[in-house]
C-alpha cells in the first residue's frame, strides 16, 4: 500500500506541468496585447485662442505685422544636465504658434544660410523679400525642480501564530517643479526693445508615484501582489502651452487687442487698456466721436462714420448703453472701452471692417438693421473737463549760452496729467513732456519731477536761435491730447481756445 500511494503521488506531481502546458500556460507562449493609436493633430487648450487671435487682428487693425524670431533656446542649461527633461530648442514651437495665428500676422523666418545659398545659386534675390517690423527674442529662463516634495507611506504587518501572516504596504510620492519663459519684442529698424511689449509666463509641473503591495504567509509559503504607477506632467507639452500663451499675449499687447477675451480665466491687461486710452485721448473731440461711430458700426448698428452726432448715432449709443448696463450716457472712456473690448469676433464683423477699409460704409450701412428701442433716447453729451490744483515749473537759471544744458523742474499739488512744450524765439513748438524716455505723464503730488530725470542717458542741449524761449505747460485730472494746446503769436496761451484747462504754468529763459 505504501508503494502504491507513492507512485500515485509521483504521477500527480509529474502530470501537473503537463496539465499546465495543455491549458496553454507554457511560458514560451507568453504574449500581451498592444493598443495601437493613429496619428492625430496636436490640439491644446490655447489652439482656439491662437485661431481667434488672427481673426481679432483683422477686426481691430488695418495693418499687418511682420515678425521674425531669433533662436529661442534653453538659457538655463538644464536641458543638457537632465538629458532633455525640458527641450533645448523651442524655436520651432514659436514658429508654429506665430504662423498659426494668421490674420494680419505675418511670420518671416530667419534663415541666413539658406537665403545666402539660394542667392548664390541664382534661385532667388532679395528684391521680393519682406523685411520684418519686429524681432522676437526670448528663451527658457527658469526651471526649478523639487520645489515641493511630499512622501507618504503606510505599512501593516500582522502575524497569527507561526503559520499565518498578512503584510500590506502603501506608498505615495509627489513633487512640484516650475518652468518660466521670457519673450521681448525688438524694433527691427532701430534694434531697440519696445517698452512694455513683453511676456513672462510660468507653469507648475507635477510628478507623482504610488505603489501598493500585499502579501500572505501560510505555513511558511508566501505569495502576494504588487502594483506601482507613475504619472508625470509632460515637460515638453507644458512648454508648448507657455509658448502659445506668450505669443497670444505679446501680439495682443503690440496691437492693442483685448486678447484676454480668448483665454479662459484671464483678466484684463492694464498695458493694453493704457495704450487704448492714450490713443483715444490723443484724438480731437470730432475724431473721438468718429472712432465711436466706427466701433458702433462694427457692432452692427446703422451708423455713418461722420464725426458728427446724428439721430442714428444717438439711437445706437442708447441701445448699446442699455445692453451693457452702463450708467453714464456721456462720451467718456467708460463707454469707449465698453465698445472697444466687446466687439463681436466673427466673420461678419471682419466683413464690416473690410467695408470700412474700402470706404463703402455709406453704401452698406442702410442694409444693416438697427435694434429698436422702446422710448426716445436721451441726449448723449460729451464729457466736460474740470480740474483743480496747481502746477509749478522752473529752470535752474534764466540765462543760457548755446551749448549749455537745460534742466527743468516741476511739481503738482494733486494727481494730474501734465503736458509741456517749449516755444523758441522763432515760434517753433517742441514737446518736452511726455517724451520718449518719460512716456508716463501722470504725476503725483509731493514729488519733484525733472527733465531729464536723474540718471537719464540724454540731455537737453541749448541750441540756436538766440532769443527768449518759452516753456508752457498744462495739467488736468484726465489725459491731455497733444492737439489741445493753442498759443498766440507771442507764445502765450490762447485763452479763447483753452478755457477748459484752468491749470497752466509758464517759465521763460534767454539764450545768448
Amino acid at each position: 500500500m505504501i508503494n502504491i500511494k507513492t507512485i500515485r503521488k509521483s504521477f500527480q506531481i509529474i502530470s501537473l506541468p503537463m496539465l499546465l502546458v495543455s491549458c496553454g500556460l507554457n511560458p514560451q507562449n507568453a504574449d500581451i496585447g498592444l493598443d495601437e493609436t493613429l496619428p492625430e493633430a496636436k490640439i491644446t487648450i490655447y489652439q482656439q485662442a491662437i485661431d481667434q487671435l488672427g481673426l481679432m487682428s483683422t477686426i481691430y487693425s488695418n495693418n499687418s505685422l511682420k515678425i521674425m524670431t531669433k533662436d529661442i533656446l534653453d538659457n538655463t542649461g538644464t536641458s543638457v544636465a537632465t538629458s532633455a527633461e525640458i527641450p533645448r530648442d523651442i524655436t520651432e514651437m514659436v514658429k508654429s504658434a506665430l504662423n498659426g495665428i494668421g490674420g494680419n500676422i505675418r511670420y518671416i523666418p530667419y534663415e541666413p544660410e539658406f537665403m545666402t545659398n539660394t542667392a548664390n545659386t541664382g534661385y532667388s534675390n532679395y528684391g521680393d523679400k519682406n523685411l520684418p517690423e519686429v524681432v522676437l527674442s526670448g528663451g527658457i529662463t527658469e526651471f526649478d525642480r523639487g520645489l515641493v516634495t511630499d512622501n507618504d507611506s503606510m505599512n501593516v504587518d500582522i502575524e497569527i501564530g507561526k503559520d499565518y501572516g498578512l503584510e500590506f504596504a502603501d506608498q505615495a510620492k509627489s513633487s512640484l517643479s516650475s518652468v518660466t519663459l521670457d519673450f521681448n519684442l525688438i524694433d527691427f529698424k532701430t534694434f531697440t526693445g519696445i517698452p512694455r511689449i513683453q511676456a513672462v509666463n510660468g507653469i507648475k509641473l507635477h510628478k507623482a508615484t504610488k505603489s501598493d503591495s500585499i502579501g500572505f504567509t501560510i505555513k511558511s509559503a508566501t505569495f502576494g501582489a504588487r502594483g506601482e504607477i507613475k504619472k508625470v506632467q509632460g515637460r515638453h507639452a507644458a512648454v508648448r502651452l507657455l509658448v502659445q500663451l506668450s505669443m497670444i499675449q505679446i501680439i495682443g499687447r503690440y496691437q492693442s487687442l483685448p486678447y484676454w477675451r480668448l483665454i479662459p480665466g484671464a483678466t484684463k491687461d492694464a498695458i493694453v487698456i493704457d495704450q487704448v486710452l492714450a490713443n483715444y485721448y490723443a484724438l480731437t473731440p470730432a475724431q473721438q466721436l468718429a472712432k465711436i461711430q466706427e466701433l458702433l458700426y462694427l457692432h452692427g448698428f446703422n451708423v455713418a462714420v461722420s464725426g458728427q452726432m446724428d439721430g442714428n448715432t444717438q439711437s445706437a449709443l442708447q441701445s448699446f448703453i442699455q445692453k451693457q448696463g452702463l450708467n453714464s450716457t456721456k462720451l467718456d472712456q467708460t463707454l469707449y472701452l465698453a465698445l472697444y473690448e466687446n466687439l463681436p469676433i466673427n466673420a461678419a464683423t471682419r466683413q464690416r471692417r473690410n467695408n470700412l477699409n474700402s470706404g463703402a460704409v455709406k453704401n452698406t450701412v442702410a442694409e444693416i438693421s438697427t435694434p429698436s428701442i422702446a422710448s426716445p433716447p436721451p441726449a448723449v453729451t460729451a464729457a466736460t473737463e474740470k480740474s483743480t490744483g496747481t502746477l509749478t515749473i522752473a529752470t535752474e537759471k534764466s540765462d543760457y549760452k548755446i551749448g549749455e544744458t537745460l534742466k527743468i523742474n516741476f511739481s503738482v499739488s494733486d494727481p494730474m496729467y501734465v503736458r509741456m512744450v517749449v516755444i523758441n524765439s522763432q515760434g517753433k513748438i517742441e514737446t518736452l513732456f511726455p517724451n520718449a524716455y518719460q512716456n508716463d505723464n501722470f504725476c503725483k503730488p509731493g514729488k519733484n519731477y525733472n527733465i531729464p530725470p536723474k540718471g537719464a542717458n540724454f540731455t537737453l542741449d541749448i541750441g540756436a536761435p538766440a532769443g527768449t524761449d518759452k516753456i508752457r505747460a498744462i495739467a488736468s485730472n484726465k489725459p491731455i491730447p497733444a492737439d489741445v494746446l493753442f498759443f498766440t503769436k507771442d507764445g502765450q496761451f490762447d485763452e479763447s481756445k483753452m478755457a477748459s484747462y484752468a491749470i497752466k504754468a509758464a517759465a521763460d529763459y534767454v539764450i545768448h
